[in-house]
């Protein structure tokens, strides 16, 4: 037994025992009290006992002071009220309860509750309010509804090593303003952002606690709701994140607070469409290798295969820096394998050792206009490497084999296009009669990746502009590296599919380029009339719409 332990069962037997005698004392007085406690003290004793083996049994002797919580109070009330029951009864049978007043048993339930709950519940507070002296958290502001603010605010209040101290709550409605939640102020809502302006001013004129960031806990808050935090934590220096959805969290992880950053490609074009990762669970224990694993889509595919538990996970990347990047995030069951995807010799001997049981295939050259200057190159790497790839799939009776394409393989206009709309013919070719179940997975332009328009765009408007379009009319499909591998992973998972099938990411509606960049230059806190915008005019090989179907 520790000597914490024993000490509070010494406590809790002395305040037992106190309790029965202060509880005769309220209603007789002092020499009535000390003569009937002659009679009564082995009740006295039998009356801690027992609270105490209840207690006990109820496992409360196990927790910790600085974290008493409302179950350690309603253990405490069980044994009260069984132990009061049994002490009444056992007086009844022996004495009749002669000169036992009849208030007894209610004074002793109250003034035992009262003197032991009350020095955990102190104890409690005093250390919060000494850590949090000492230990200060990162100020912040929760943005949800009020079931994920209250359990994040409860969780933070419990956990020693909570990094933040929670000033402030961003309800779903404005009704909840002014009203607290565990002593937060509630100080606006997501359609009146002019709250926070108003608390955060306030605490600057008085140097109370600034606000470093703003946490989203719900991740059903609308989209609009979600661009107008964006752009007052812009404003106004802060960052903001959210906890992390279902298809990011891990078994493994047991930090709480763990959070996402919310970047510029979480709040353009549509809302996310977030699969359910059990649906992904035929990834587990399995071993998987992933192509071009340091580029921007591969990358994103090692990071939610990994989460997912296979048996290994191999990454085949060509460029050193890339593939060091990627290696540093992952500490075990995972392999890193420097390599070009056209040396078939060193990716046959990758295919024969490790026996993958699925191959995501996303290795491409995909930059438009350095393709064009050299088609050579983007046949070589597109094609031809894949030609290899499939064909050794056969020979090892690789299980799955996904491909991932491009929307530019619709009536291609350009070599990129082209070469990817052939590894597609091929690839529905090689998938008949094959024991391989080959998938081709097609998506338009991805938010964020190698080459995107955002981080130019980004760029080009932090600096004051002007933004560079090809076409004041020119649409493309949007959708996030996120969404677009969760999306890849679980069309890979499809059931009663045609071997070699096409599927096609439902992306929404095509986005105008220059209604993406008047959207940035908001989120990014300027105003629409101090950036210009500069045509460039459609590059080689360039469409001005991009198509889904032939």
């Amino acid at each position: 037994m520790s000597k914490k332990i024993l000490l509070t069962l010494i406590h809790d037997f002395s305040i037992f025992s106190i309790s029965f005698f202060l509880a005769l004392w309220i209603r007789l007085d002092f020499d009535l009290t000390y003569n009937l406690m002659s009679s009564l003290w082995v009740f006295s004793i039998f009356f801690s006992i027992s609270n105490i083996i209840i207690l006990k049994y109820f496992g409360l002797y196990l927790g910790i002071w600085r974290y008493a919580s409302i179950n350690e109070m309603l253990s405490i009330i069980k044994s009260l009220s069984i132990s009061t029951l049994l002490l009444i009864t056992l007086l009844f049978l022996i004495f009749r309860l002669e000169n036992v007043p009849r208030s007894f048993p209610i004074l002793l339930f109250i003034i035992a509750l009262f003197g032991v709950t009350a020095p955990r519940f102190i104890y409690r507070t005093l250390k919060d309010r000494i850590s949090k002296r000492y230990f200060p958290g990162i100020p912040i502001y929760l943005a949800g509804n009020i079931e994920s603010v209250e359990n994040f605010i409860r969780l933070t209040k419990a956990q020693k090593s909570s990094p933040y101290e929670v000033i402030g709550i961003i309800a779903n409605n404005s009704e909840s303003i002014r009203s607290t939640i565990h002593n937060v102020p509630i100080v606006g809502s997501l359609h009146n952002i002019e709250g926070l302006e108003l608390h955060l001013k306030k605490n600057l004129e008085k140097k109370l606690s600034i606000p470093q960031r703003i946490i989203v806990t719900d991740h059903s808050t609308k989209q609009n709701d979600i661009e107008a935090l964006y752009i007052f934590s812009k404003k106004n220096g802060l960052a903001i994140g959210e906890l992390p959805r279902l298809s990011g969290l891990k078994s493994t992880d047991n930090n709480s607070f763990h959070t996402t950053p919310i970047v510029i490609e979480d709040v353009l074009g549509r809302k996310q469409k977030v699969q359910n990762p059990i649906f992904l669970k035929d990834i587990s224990n399995k071993v998987v290798l992933v192509t071009g694993a340091g580029g921007s889509i591969g990358s994103e595919l090692c990071n939610q295969i990994y989460s997912l538990k296979p048996k290994l996970l191999i990454m085949f990347e060509q460029n050193e820096f890339n593939l060091y990047k990627i290696s540093q995030k992952y500490k075990k069951n995972t392999l890193s394998i420097l390599g070009d995807i056209r040396d078939i010799e060193k990716v046959e001997m990758i295919i024969k050792d490790y026996k993958p049981d699925l191959i995501y295939h996303s290795a491409a050259l995909k930059h438009i206009t350095f393709v064009e200057t050299d088609p050579l190159e983007a046949l070589k790497t597109n094609f031809w490497a894949t030609v290899k790839l499939c064909e050794l799939c056969k020979l090892y009776k690789i299980k799955k084999f996904v491909f991932i394409s491009t929307d530019k393989a619709v009536n291609p206009t350009n070599i990129m296009g082209a070469s990817k709309r052939l590894c597609e013919k091929y690839i529905q070719r090689s998938s008949k009669n094959s024991l391989t179940f080959f998938s081709i997975v097609r998506f338009g332009n991805v938010l964020g990746s190698t080459g995107s328009v955002v981080p130019l765009f980004q760029d080009q408007i932090i600096k004051g502009g002007p933004i560079t379009i090809t076409h004041p009319d020119v649409k493309r499909y949007f959708m996030t590296i996120r969404e677009a591998v969760e999306l890849v992973l679980t069309a890979s998972q499809l059931k009663n599919r045609f071997n070699g099938e096409i599927l096609i990411l439902e992306m929404g509606e095509p986005v105008l380029i220059k209604d993406l960049a008047n959207k940035m230059i908001l989120l990014l806190g300027k105003s629409k009339n101090e950036i210009n915008f500069s045509f460039t005019g459609l590059r080689k090989g360039e469409k001005l719409n991009e198509e889904l179907f032939f």
